[in-house]
């Protein structure tokens, strides 16, 4: 599957689901759901007799058009078939709904606080973003956290999206925050950010002292040399004095 030439459509999608009076969402159409093959490791998605997923995936249908889900809650799914893909060299997990097939079980969700944490650990903390979710997107992957899992991490927006910004870069140079290439809403489109975790010491840091304090001694030490700071922030100030 060519995801380029994919065309983002929530509507068309939305069309092709049915939600029935027991709670269950049934497929009008026959649509595909994808999500990262190592989800599975990180405790986002469980394959076996029950399947369940996280609701941060894309749902496809046609081969042609997508929507992207941000429910921070384990979604019971029941596919048709299952099959593990390539997806610009990364694998993916391909859960195939055919027309009438039953897509969830119940729209009715359990709440878990400790879901919100490992979204935070894989997404965030470890910058490993799946295709179809952008920077926009990202902004927001939170806005559920407190309905879905009980935490308050969404509540204030301007921190998600905060703490976006320093993990989006230029794709043509991580030292470079992705905010200062992007004016207007098609350079969004035209350009796509690359993403660093939250927790790099070669990237995140925005000073030597936490380069140096911040993780293992001769990463830090390489960073420093290799990006020096132009400037004395205000911690490095208050930890001189």
């Amino acid at each position: 599957m060519d995801i380029k030439k994919l065309i983002r459509d929530p509507d068309f999608i939305h069309d092709c689901l049915q939600e029935l009076p027991d709670g269950k969402l049934v497929a009008i159409k026959e649509v595909k759901i994808y999500v990262p093959a190592r989800f599975e490791e990180r405790g986002l998605c469980e394959l076996g007799v029950d399947n369940y997923i996280v609701g941060i995936y894309a749902m496809v249908a046609e081969d042609k058009y997508y929507a992207v889900s941000m429910v921070n809650a384990m979604l019971l799914i029941q596919p048709t078939s299952v099959m593990k893909i390539k997806i610009n060299g990364e694998d993916y997990f391909e859960f195939v709904f055919e027309k009438g097939s039953t897509i969830f079980s119940s729209v009715n969700l359990v709440m878990n606080d400790v879901l919100v944490y490992k979204i935070y650990n894989e997404l965030i903390s470890k910058g490993r973003i799946p295709w179809y979710l952008g920077y926009e997107e990202l902004g927001h992957i939170f806005d559920t956290a407190k309905y879905h899992g009980g935490a308050n991490i969404g509540q204030n927006s301007e921190v998600t999206e905060l703490i976006i910004s320093i993990i989006a870069r230029d794709p043509n140079d991580k030292t470079k925050y992705y905010r200062t290439i992007v004016k207007t809403k098609e350079d969004l489109e035209k350009t796509k950010p690359t993403f660093i975790p939250l927790k790099s010491v070669t990237y995140a840091a925005t000073n030597t002292t936490n380069k140096l304090a911040g993780s293992y001694w001769s990463t830090g030490v390489v960073s420093a040399l290799v990006s020096p700071s132009e400037r004395t922030e205000r911690i490095e100030s208050i930890l001189r004095r």
